[in-house]
């Protein structure tokens, strides 16, 4: 069983989010670990946000499009960060969303308090 996690790249421009899907390790020290560590530019963030669909995300973006078990799906458009929170979960039972701003990584998780939390300070601030 996995940990589903959404990975979205705000646009400033319209104020919308583009997700991708990520079905394997999608927790905090997973997925979001890997996204502060190895996708923390607006390139990298929003290639990560616009592939679709990934089986797990892996230290190389390449790599982890081609291992995954789904290509071509497509991504997850939100009109405002709002309806990204709102409706982020119901999209293959995420567990975890993830949002790129345009300056640094943000996380929520649906066990949590709803809203979005410093994703690299909860990492280094993590006992």
């Amino acid at each position: 069983m996995g940990t589903h996690a959404m990975i979205g790249f705000y646009n400033h421009e319209d104020g919308s989010v583009e997700a991708s899907y990520v079905h394997y390790d999608g927790y905090v020290e997973g997925v979001g670990r890997t996204l502060v560590n190895l996708y923390n530019t607006p390139e990298l963030a929003k290639a990560v946000a616009t592939v679709g669909y990934l089986s797990s995300l892996q230290d190389d973006l390449d790599t982890s499009i081609a291992d995954s078990v789904h290509v071509n799906e497509p991504t997850v458009p939100y009109e405002s960060v709002e309806d990204f929170m709102k409706n982020g979960y119901d999209y293959c039972g995420a567990h975890y969303l993830y949002l790129f701003d345009g300056f640094g990584w943000y996380y929520a998780c649906n066990d949590t308090d709803p809203r979005f939390a410093d994703l690299e300070f909860e990492l280094k601030h993590a006992a």
